[in-house]
């Protein structure tokens, strides 16, 4: 028999991350068209990973989130709020890593194809160099990387979202 766990916690748990996310898209959509960015509806998000216990994993469950175009995914999973920025490779330079692994401390970089093979996990990795993260994006055979932050509340994510649409902007990293 499989263990239930306390559906009255798990509900309103996932109750609290579709209306954040919800909110979210509401306050983004005034917000950004002003920046020459898009803001799609939320969708359920299936086959999406989440790394737990040192390792990705599959989420047979659908998550919510929704698309900014161009190249941004905001959305939540059971581990946190998060935002995904597609950046082609020929875009990504040594400075511009370094002012996202400075902002963004919980980061994941991965490639858009083989995108369990991270190039940088901070839960793995910690502290590297933006060099020898460069080095590993050069080294690959990926065209298109994601730069994924994660965050511990829904302010926090719309607060580094913001950051990250500035540095995308000042590294022209968005196809604006």
């Amino acid at each position: 028999m499989i263990e239930k766990p306390d559906v009255r916690a798990v509900h309103d748990f996932l109750n609290r991350l579709w209306e954040d996310i919800f909110t979210l898209n509401d306050e983004l959509r005034e917000e950004l068209s002003e920046l020459g960015f898009k803001v799609e509806n939320v969708e359920e998000v299936f086959r999406a990973y989440i790394f737990l216990d040192g390792e990705w994993r599959q989420m047979s469950y659908p998550h919510p989130a929704f698309e900014i175009k161009p190249q941004i995914e905001v959305g939540a999973t059971p581990e946190s709020y998060y935002f995904v920025v597609a950046v082609p490779k020929e875009r990504i330079n040594e400075d511009f890593l370094e002012a996202f692994l400075e902002s963004f401390q919980k980061s994941f970089i991965y490639g858009s194809e083989d995108f369990l093979n991270d190039v940088y996990n901070f839960r793995r990795d910690g502290k590297v160099s933006p060099e020898y993260v460069l080095n590993k994006i050069n080294e690959s055979d990926e065209k298109v990387f994601q730069f994924e932050a994660d965050f511990e509340s829904v302010q926090e994510l719309k607060k580094g979202l913001f950051k990250m649409i500035e540095l995308g902007k000042h590294f022209e990293i968005f196809e604006l």
